[in-house]
């Protein structure tokens, strides 16, 4: 179960993800978390910085979908002008339930999990056998209640981590 926690990749942000090493390894779908993974939680549109991102990926034939646990109002209002394939609210990470859904369209061997939060995107990934990235995240004063509480479990799951020898979030350390 502890490695459930282990992403494939650690990254500082979404800009320093090497798209082209990863369609070369076959990856072709890209889910990712919205709140302080693409933006800040508090950042209502995306930023020019982000949509270049995303029409990076979509030049190299990425499919992009963002699967977000936050509200509909939120998610839709972010990606209305972004012409990506997909966007989903209340994805309930890290329940598989709603990612499930969403994979059967493709190969778990061609899609990548985004996110910010080892509790939520990255376990959820992990446990459908994606590959994962996780980034360190935007802005932690704007995380919600809920997403505090992960964050006091994520450190309490990195010490489990390290007395394993595993590989942890580098600004965890």
């Amino acid at each position: 179960m502890i490695h459930h926690f282990v992403a494939d990749e650690y990254v500082k942000n979404v800009f320093q993800i090497d798209l082209e090493k990863l369609k070369t390894n076959g990856k072709r779908v890209i889910l990712t978390d919205l709140d302080n993974t693409l933006v800040g939680a508090a950042v209502k549109a995306p930023t020019p910085e982000v949509i270049e991102f995303l029409n990076r990926a979509k030049e190299l034939g990425f499919e992009v979908i963002i699967v977000s646990n936050n509200n509909k109002e939120r998610v839709s209002y972010f990606a209305k002008d972004l012409s990506i394939k997909a966007a989903h609210h209340k994805a309930l990470k890290p329940l598989k339930l709603k990612l499930r859904k969403i994979l059967k369209q493709y190969h778990r061997s061609e899609v990548i999990m985004i996110g910010d939060q080892l509790m939520t995107d990255v376990l959820v990934a992990k446990r459908l056998g994606l590959y994962t990235i996780l980034v360190e995240p935007i802005h932690l004063h704007s995380d919600e209640n809920s997403t505090k509480f992960n964050r006091r479990l994520e450190r309490f799951v990195v010490k489990q981590l390290k007395k394993r020898q595993l590989p942890t979030p580098p600004y965890l350390d």
